[in-house]
């Protein structure tokens, strides 16, 4: 089902340009979905306090958005972990 999805984040995790430029985006991404999902999760509950009835809509943009928010959030620590790999690779050992 994410076969492609998943060969294509293979590619930039293995390429060091494509995966720094990719870290960058997606911190950026994430920085910008988590807000808006704060947002969205402050007005649901406003929302639910004042009896309004978009608020059960409300509540699902905001499981969406904070849905969005955790991939985002695993696949920038999935690729630090590669960089820290690959720096830590290139090291040569001094004995």
């Amino acid at each position: 089902m994410f076969k492609k999805q998943d060969e294509e984040f293979d590619e930039i995790a293995v390429d060091p340009i494509r995966r720094r430029s990719k870290i960058a985006d997606l911190s950026w991404h994430r920085t910008l979905i988590g807000s808006c999902a704060l947002v969205i999760m402050f007005a649901a509950l406003v929302g639910i306090w004042s009896g309004g009835r978009g608020a059960i809509a409300g509540v699902f943009a905001a499981a969406i958005s904070w849905g969005i928010f955790i991939k985002h959030e695993s696949d920038l620590r999935l690729l630090r972990v590669v960089e820290r790999l690959q720096k830590g690779g290139d090291e040569k050992p001094t004995t």
